[in-house]
């Protein structure tokens, strides 16, 4: 069985909904996660009700980022939740992090990657 987490939903800097794929920021400060960076599968849970998900977790290289982020795209959900408590586990490694060149090439992979957990 997986190991379960939590963490409080922080507000980041909003490029997820810009590009079709709003993330959930999680405060990591008092998370202990030890594990590769990178694009792993995930079940969330909000509310009681699990969501298939994609979890990023280190630096957002694209964006010239150095320091560790964790964030989760959840599938088939739109609601705010900052502020709120999400549960996750950390599933399979997908890939690590990359720099893209472009917002586009980006949004490419992002779909890719969710296609590795449909």
């Amino acid at each position: 069985m997986q190991e379960i987490y939590s963490g409080i939903v922080i507000k980041g800097d909003g490029r997820g909904r810009t590009i079709g794929y709003p993330t959930a920021n999680i405060d990591i400060s008092k998370l202990i996660i030890d594990i590769e960076p990178g694009v792993y599968s995930s079940i969330t849970t909000y509310d009681n009700t699990p969501y298939k998900a994609i979890l990023f977790f280190g630096p957002k290289k694209t964006f010239n980022q150095v320091e560790n982020t964790l964030e989760v795209h959840i599938l088939d959900f739109d609601q705010d939740i900052y502020d709120q408590e999400l549960e996750f586990t950390i599933g399979q490694f997908i890939r690590g992090p990359v720099k893209f060149n472009s917002v586009e090439e980006l949004v490419t992979q992002i779909k890719s990657d969710i296609e590795q957990i449909d």
